[in-house]
């Protein structure tokens, strides 16, 4: 038997390729027959891996999974350049260039810490309100502007073949590994495109955590993925914890401030975090229970994000639908 809060938690897709992750939440929304659901961080259909999965009050956490750090794998296939920058996409350029190990040795290095990346045309960037890729697939195409983005490792895995290599990189909020690819390549005073992705990580969720889903079969049991289903707080490990009493946790469920310095539990919170003020947003809980998520200014507890979960007895999800 396992007891969980109905319906409020992470599900840790393996996000299998040939489907979008807006479908994959849209598949899982019918088959547990939930509105309130949305992802942590959008993968192309062609990759696969982890595709971490708000359902209800996890919602309103998406946003610390966003801008969490994220670990690929991915193959360049050199020598063609792609509309796409992936194997999806229609051939613009060729070359006969094949980079040696030694060569990319050599320029690894430079695609790592802050670099500046144009995302792809096929992005789903926003563009007065429409898609890139829905402007490209309509002969639109806009010349992004270089982004400031975080790489925190880029390596070379192995040389598959001449025409292969395999890399791996962690990177932070809003890089693009198709653009990585079409960079390194150029770099390299070659062409190259993406024919593979996996995602192995997204902050502390990673493969163990995973639940992989076939949704190109009729029929998917919901039991199978509640089992899998990871609280709320799996997301926040890294994120203050500030313990009231009952009448504190009330008062900030009801959306009213409190003062910090009249807290019963102030002075164990300040010894495990001196510099809480440089946190943007920290947990309120009670009986290791999470409320809601607060920011702490000029002595004041203000409620930014307050979670609303009801356990109504226990769910049984080995029982028979």
């Amino acid at each position: 038997m396992v007891i969980i809060s109905y319906f409020n938690g992470w599900i840790i897709l393996d996000k299998q390729s040939g489907i979008t992750s807006r479908q994959a939440v849209t598949k899982i929304s019918k088959i547990l027959n939930i509105k309130k659901i949305g992802h942590g961080g959008t993968l192309d259909p062609m990759a696969t891996g982890v595709l971490p999965i708000a359902v209800g009050e996890a919602t309103k956490c998406i946003s610390f999974i966003q801008n969490k750090s994220k670990k690929y794998s991915f193959v360049i296939k050199w020598g063609q350049k792609t509309d796409t920058d992936d194997s999806e996409g229609k051939i613009l350029e060729n070359s006969n260039v094949r980079p040696t190990k030694n060569q990319i040795f050599k320029i690894i290095k430079s695609f790592s810490g802050i670099i500046y990346q144009k995302p792809p045309v096929y992005s789903a960037i926003k563009i007065n309100g429409d898609r890139s890729y829905n402007l490209a697939r309509n002969n639109i195409f806009v010349e992004h502007q270089p982004r400031q983005v975080e790489i925190h490792q880029c390596i070379l895995k192995k040389i598959i073949n001449s025409d292969l290599a395999e890399f791996e990189v962690i990177c932070g909020k809003g890089t693009y590994v198709r653009s990585l690819a079409r960079d390194i390549a150029e770099k390299l005073n070659t062409k190259g495109h993406l024919i593979s992705l996996r995602r192995h990580s997204v902050g502390d969720f990673g493969e163990k955590d995973t639940i992989f889903i076939d949704f190109f079969k009729e029929i998917i049991h919901s039991p199978s993925i509640l089992k899998k289903m990871l609280p709320i707080e799996a997301a926040l490990d890294d994120i203050p914890a500030l313990a009231l009493n009952e009448i504190e946790a009330r008062k900030l469920k009801l959306g009213q401030k409190i003062q910090f310095n009249s807290l019963e539990f102030k002075n164990k919170f300040l010894i495990k975090h001196p510099n809480f003020q440089e946190f943007e947003k920290i947990c309120a809980i009670r009986n290791n229970n999470l409320i809601a998520l607060v920011k702490i200014e000029t002595d004041l507890v203000k409620p930014k994000r307050i979670i609303n979960i009801k356990i109504e007895g226990k769910y049984d999800v080995d029982r028979k639908e």
